[in-house]
């Protein structure tokens, strides 16, 4: 009887070593898995982030060159604007010149009749 006790319980002890290594090598596979399933999660969460980045610089960007045409254009307009003013303020002068050189005259024959 002692020798089926001895039995029993080695039988009990080598059962349970074996489905314990058998149980710790599938938690060591689901871990592994569960850890590649994360990764994969936080490569897509990060590739997405990338692309929503890259999208938003690449809007930027469009925007930043359309305002620099603009100012650009601003630039050559304001430019325009200043050379006609200058040729209009070297007319005003010139006519102020004439209207000078008027009043002189038809001061000067005023003068003469009187």
């Amino acid at each position: 009887m002692n020798i089926e006790v001895v039995l029993t319980a080695l039988v009990g002890i080598i059962t349970s070593v074996v489905s314990w290594f058998a149980a710790r090598r599938k938690n060591l596979a689901d871990v592994q898995s569960n850890e590649l399933d994360n990764v994969e999660k936080a490569v897509k969460f990060y590739r997405e982030q990338m692309e929503d980045i890259a999208n938003r610089w690449k809007t930027a960007t469009e925007e930043a060159n359309t305002m620099n045409k603009l100012y650009r254009q601003a630039i050559q307009d304001l430019h325009s604007l200043e050379i006609k003013f200058n040729l209009l303020a070297d007319e005003n002068r010139a006519l102020i010149e004439e209207l000078k050189k008027y009043k002189q005259l038809n001061g000067k024959k005023t003068e003469n009749h009187g």
